[in-house]
């Protein structure tokens, strides 16, 4: 209920960093309308915003933001659930055949689930394929008003099914987290529910049958689709809350064992992301420049998150002096540390921009730039 959702990241490849962050959606949608403009396996942070109208309440619209920021995405994974995903067992244990199989590794199979979980989440919350945007566009056809339209409505209830039966198989194992598990559970339910009111409406819309019946049987459906499309939302929102919660706690826990570890490279770069999280969750409530304690807010993690790139910047000179020192410059830190840098930078300087000139096109900048950082952090950074 209160965030942007930034589609949910792809899974990162780093060695040491297991988080991953969600991108966030392009357009954003709570620029004031004459600014509209119309659009990630271990887990890690990202935003999101509704799209329609109808449903005009803050849960969904904050996961479809940007309409693209999920925010973010943001599932954690620590290092240890990375390496089980990675590596294969090597015990054996034997089949009902004699054979002997791979020995089931609950950890593994647990932090497959959440990956799952967070895959299916950012395809439900995924730009113009979201569930959101597909009720919009439902909306739009104003079915029961005096003039409907029936060009505006697309998708099809089969995407909804593939990601539950995506999210029912994960959810045989668990993740190992009830009130995330608890979650899908929602979204699985509400989604079949969904489907199951849709499917028989879907050929009537897709044959423009309501050219036919006079718009009769699209009205007499339309309570239950309107209502079927909101709690498949609510529920996307909920996972999209546990799922955060989840990540929150990884992060902490990651942080603290790299600052230990004295990894500050890593430590740095996980502080630069998780303020960055912060700043594109206060700018969903800047409502147009409208809100000024949104603006102070977003203005706060902007400084913030200024002097957690300075550190982020003096722990990567000094990984390079490092590798110089020993001469073995080629062990010098991966490009993706100073690519996800300089979009970060880059994202604060949009926001100062935006609030100057106000453009949507400096805005979507925002989103892009953070989508940038997102993408350096999911790539990994192995050398």
């Amino acid at each position: 209920m209160r965030r942007v959702l930034f589609a949910r990241l792809r899974r990162a490849e780093a060695v040491v960093l297991a988080i991953i962050f969600r991108t966030r959606r392009r357009p954003c949608a709570r620029c004031p309308s004459s600014m509209r403009h119309g659009r990630a396996g271990t887990e890690q942070p990202q935003p999101r915003e509704s799209a329609m109208t109808a449903h005009n309440n803050r849960s969904a619209r904050t996961r479809l933001f940007a309409l693209s920021l999920c925010f973010c995405a943001v599932l954690a994974a620590c290092k240890d659930d990375n390496k089980a995903a990675t590596t294969p067992s090597t015990s054996k244990s034997p089949s009902a055949s004699g054979a002997t199989q791979p020995a089931k590794d609950p950890a593994r199979e647990q932090a497959a689930a959440r990956t799952t979980y967070s895959q299916a989440y950012n395809r439900l919350i995924d730009d113009n394929r979201s569930v959101a945007a597909k009720y919009k566009s439902y909306v739009q056809m104003n079915v029961n008003g005096k003039s409907p339209s029936g060009n505006s409505f697309y998708g099809s209830p089969s995407d909804v099914q593939s990601i539950a039966d995506d999210l029912k198989k994960a959810r045989a194992t668990g993740s190992g987290d009830a009130a995330l598990d608890a979650a899908v559970d929602g979204v699985v339910a509400t989604g079949e529910k969904l489907v199951a009111i849709w499917t028989p409406m879907d050929p009537y819309y897709r044959s423009k049958s309501f050219l036919e019946d006079k718009w009769v049987k699209g009205r007499a459906a339309d309570a239950d689709m309107n209502a079927a499309f909101k709690g498949l939302l609510a529920s996307i929102d909920t996972l999209g809350s546990e799922l955060d919660r989840v990540q929150e706690a990884s992060r902490t826990e990651r942080m603290a064992k790299l600052k230990a570890e004295g990894d500050l490279l890593n430590y740095h770069t996980l502080a630069s992301m998780a303020v960055a999280k912060k700043f594109v969750n206060a700018l969903d409530q800047v409502d147009g420049l409208k809100n000024k304690d949104a603006i102070a807010k977003v203005d706060a993690a902007a400084s913030e998150l200024q002097a957690s790139l300075e550190e982020l910047s003096k722990a990567l000179e000094e990984a390079k002096a490092q590798a110089k020192a020993k001469g073995d410059e080629g062990k010098a830190p991966n490009y993706n540390y100073a690519s996800l840098h300089g979009s970060l930078l880059n994202m604060i300087g949009q926001w100062r921009t935006f609030k100057d000139n106000k453009f949507p096109s400096t805005f979507k900048n925002i989103v892009s730039y953070y989508n940038s950082a997102v993408g350096s952090y999911n790539r990994g950074f192995g050398r």
